[in-house]
């Protein structure tokens, strides 16, 4: 057996994978689950591991789309063709990163957050409630609250609606993810204690909105914002959203917006919402939908966020006003 045989019965961790491609774990993961850019495999512990030819493909990939391709337009192509590409690109490669330092500590940071995704999903296929839980638990303590909403819970919920979609979990999976990322942050939203003080904001997700996960996430970030948070759930008409925003004088409104992308009910809700809140509200959406109603959202000039992060920021800058 020559060399080149014996690296491709190699098999590597994500962590070697980020850091010989250059990639992070939540990139190659994204490209594994939309386009099947590469296909990991499970040993006996069914932990993942990638091939020699996973990397080499994967850095193919990489320095092609760095070059100013989209990774949808270059995927489905062989390695020839993107060598063949890149030849004719005249492509210079630089190194991946400068500083070996921050590096390490991003891989790192991002590789343990894959381990907690990873572990959450092995522990979702067996059905195992008391484990899921604990694995929630221990991620927030080793990363505090924010780090587990948007490095672990965020790609779990990607990760199980495309399990779903693709039919490798069932409806119960769903479900039970679903009843335990509930349960845990609404633990948290319950024990968070803010100042009498403190301004007020009203989140849930507007009129035949049933997905419910990234209001919570939301209402849980303000809270830790020093917000006093009303948190009404999904499916929320705009009449009785303006009601509850006047009786508890809230100084702004945040909607999620999931699915679905088209719905003209959707635009009127949101333009009545508007009548009928005070001027002095202010309307926050965010939600994997909300771009698509991006034309009515600037017509009331409501504030639409494509992260947590800018939730965070937005509510800060609105504190700040007098």
């Amino acid at each position: 057996m020559n060399n080149t045989e014996l690296n491709m019965d190699k098999k590597y961790s994500m962590k070697v994978v980020s850091m010989r491609t250059g990639l992070s774990a939540h990139a190659i993961r994204a490209w594994e689950r939309r386009y099947n850019a590469v296909s990991p495999k499970r040993d006996s512990n069914n932990r993942r591991y990638y091939t020699e030819e996973d990397i080499d493909r994967l850095l193919l990939l990489k320095r092609v789309t760095d070059a100013g391709f989209g990774i949808s337009q270059v995927v489905n192509s062989s390695e020839e063709e993107l060598k063949n590409l890149l030849d004719t690109m005249n492509v210079i490669d630089l190194p991946i990163k400068q500083d070996l330092d921050q590096k390490t500590r991003t891989v790192a940071n991002e590789n343990s957050f894959e381990n907690y995704v990873e572990s959450f999903m092995n522990a979702l296929e067996q059905m195992n409630s008391k484990a899921l839980e604990n694995i929630l638990i221990q991620a927030e303590t080793d990363y505090g609250l924010n780090g587990v909403i948007e490095n672990v819970l965020v790609p779990i919920m990607e990760e199980v609606g495309e399990g779903w979609r693709k039919g490798n979990l069932r409806i119960s999976h769903e479900h039970l993810a679903s009843h335990v990322i509930r349960t845990f942050l609404g633990g948290i939203l319950a024990s968070h204690k803010t100042s009498p003080s403190a301004p007020n904001v009203l989140v849930t997700t507007p009129a035949d909105q049933w997905h419910d996960i990234g209001a919570l996430m939301i209402a849980v970030t303000a809270a830790s914002e020093g917000w006093n948070v009303t948190y009404l759930g999904a499916n929320l008409p705009s009449q009785e959203i303006a009601g509850a925003v006047k009786q508890n004088n809230c100084k702004a409104v945040i909607l999620s917006i999931v699915y679905p992308e088209d719905d003209p009910v959707l635009v009127q809700e949101i333009r009545k919402l508007r009548r009928t809140l005070p001027d002095n509200v202010t309307i926050i959406v965010g939600g994997r939908a909300s771009t698509s109603y991006k034309a009515v959202l600037d017509e009331i000039d409501a504030l639409r966020v494509d992260s947590l992060y800018e939730i965070r920021t937005s509510l800060e800058s609105l504190r700040s006003k007098k």
